[in-house]
């Protein structure tokens, strides 16, 4: 009787998921929604943005995100569509979308390796959305970020990535609370 309740759990689990996805969508640039001011977020496929950012020798900031994920869009409206998050992302990072509920089996080149989205999201840890992935120019792991983040600490946190305040092991806190050496806010 429990693999049964097991199994009908799982069937379930994959129907919400199969049903809320968009397979014939692409995503090589994405738009976010304009800022005020007219500024926006463009965003990359993994591919294209890995080669763009060893070129501008600029961060990655990737965001996994789902159509059917509301926290996903109150990021998107909140967030990334902000005048000042977007210039920042603008000027100093190359921006990675990862639609999860699209196009499953396309692949993804990282490290001598080529993943299906969802294994790629696996060998992060990534277990929920919207989750953001941030790496340095060269597409190492800097750090791992679940769940919502809003204007107000996305900006400083944009800040310290970018001052590679994690390269001299500062707490972000301690950046947060002004007692960094390795740059501005």
């Amino acid at each position: 009787m429990k693999k049964f309740n097991v199994l009908i759990l799982i069937i379930t689990i994959f129907w919400i998921f199969a049903s809320c996805s968009k397979s014939s969508e692409t995503e090589n640039e994405d738009k976010s929604a304009p800022a005020k001011g007219g500024a926006t977020v463009t965003w990359h496929d993994f591919n294209d943005g890995l080669k763009l950012a060893a070129e501008k020798k600029r961060p990655v900031i990737m965001d996994f995100y789902a159509d059917w994920c509301g926290w996903c869009r109150k990021m998107e409206v909140e967030v990334f569509a902000d005048q000042e998050v977007a210039r920042k992302l603008g000027d100093n990072y190359v921006c990675v979308r990862l639609h999860t509920d699209r196009n499953p089996g396309e692949t993804i080149k990282y490290k001598n390796h080529v993943l299906t989205k969802q294994e790629f999201a696996m060998m992060l840890g990534v277990q929920g959305l919207p989750t953001l992935v941030f790496m340095d120019r060269d597409g190492n792991l800097i750090t791992k970020i679940p769940g919502f983040i809003n204007k107000s600490m996305m900006l400083p946190l944009l800040s310290y990535i970018k001052d590679e305040c994690y390269l001299n092991k500062v707490p972000f806190q301690d950046y947060m609370d002004g007692k960094s050496p390795c740059g501005k806010k």
